[in-house]
């Protein structure tokens, strides 16, 4: 991963659109697996451990996320603690309030989206607002594929999604931070 990295960073810098592609797709694959690495390090080993030490009984972490038909479910069942956060913290109250589902959703991942930043900031030291933009560009991408729901069929959607999210959206967000990062230290 590190050598595909160093060899996009010419090319971010040239701003040669069609190699940045190209490494983004050479990316994709091992951030995949680093990606879901991390996920059963972190959601299955890592809390269930504290879980069963502490005796915490409701060990629902996340849910099938890798069948979601759309974003909106992907986000729901991902990470299920943050998704009830924000569900009864954010968008339920603003719901109270008389505003619209689709304000409450961007306000939520509005919220979502800055912790998202303040973790890219921690990891990378680099303000790039990569990890915010991205968070929000969500919102849209939910709405337009619940319109879609019923003219494309769920596994058109679940397919899209993957492609999306995972052959360009994360290997390209990590080219970028790491972009970004070597400019900051030379």
């Amino acid at each position: 991963m590190l050598k595909i990295a160093d060899d996009a960073v010419p090319f971010f810098r040239e701003r040669n659109y069609g190699e940045m592609l190209l490494h983004t797709l050479h990316m994709a694959v091992p951030a995949a697996y680093v990606w879901l690495g991390q996920f059963y390090m972190i959601f299955h080993s890592y809390l269930n451990f504290w879980a069963e030490l502490t005796r915490f009984s409701d060990r629902r972490f996340y849910s099938d996320w890798w069948n979601a038909d759309d974003l909106g479910e992907y986000w729901q069942k991902w990470n299920k603690p943050i998704h009830n956060f924000l569900l009864r913290h954010i968008y339920l109250p603003c719901r109270r309030s008389g505003l619209s589902s689709s304000v409450c959703l961007l306000i939520s991942f509005f919220v979502s989206a800055i912790f998202h930043e303040y973790v890219v900031v921690g990891i990378f030291s680099v303000y790039n607002f990569i990890a915010f933009i991205l968070m929000m560009v969500c919102v849209p991408c939910i709405v337009i594929q619940r319109q879609l729901k019923n003219k494309i069929s769920g596994n058109t959607n679940n397919i899209l999604f993957w492609l999306c999210y995972l052959v360009l959206g994360q290997p390209f967000g990590i080219l970028l931070c790491y972009y970004q990062m070597q400019e900051q230290n030379n």
